[in-house]
């Protein structure tokens, strides 16, 4: 079902992908984006009318050629930036195909979650990181 976009607010669909070593995938926005060599969780904008978890398979097929074949829904966050809010909604993927590959000039890699600490992330996704290390070490 699409999301109706809050007033101001920009939906966003993020995926938290673990590979079988429990290593998480992280990527860091290239120079030609908003925020250059911050590290985020992969995803990206909803288009008008594009469900979350629709959006969340064409985000990783278009800028990690991965196919998502099950992911469920986690929580969400919201931020404000100085010149946007933006509403994370974020998915655990639970199985996927294909290698990830940074097709947006990015760079990916896979990282055990007490990594996480140590990379600048995005304001925004350091609500993400703080809850998937708590997880990690429940």
């Amino acid at each position: 079902m699409p999301i109706t976009e809050p007033e101001g607010w920009i939906p966003v669909a993020v995926g938290i992908a673990r590979d079988p070593m429990g290593r998480l995938l992280v990527g860091q926005r290239p120079a030609c984006k908003d925020y250059p060599g911050k590290w985020e969780f992969p995803g990206g904008k909803l288009e008008p009318g594009e469900s979350v978890y629709k959006a969340l398979v064409r985000e990783f097929r278009e800028e990690l050629g991965l196919e998502i074949t099950r992911a469920e829904p986690a929580f969400v966050v919201r931020h404000h930036y100085p010149d946007r809010s933006v509403e994370l909604n974020v998915w655990r993927v639970i199985d996927f195909l294909g290698k990830a590959t940074g097709l947006e000039d990015q760079v990916v890699c896979w990282v055990a979650p007490r990594e996480l600490a140590g990379l600048d992330f995005l304001d925004g996704n350091q609500t993400l990181v703080e809850r998937v290390i708590g997880e990690a070490e429940r």
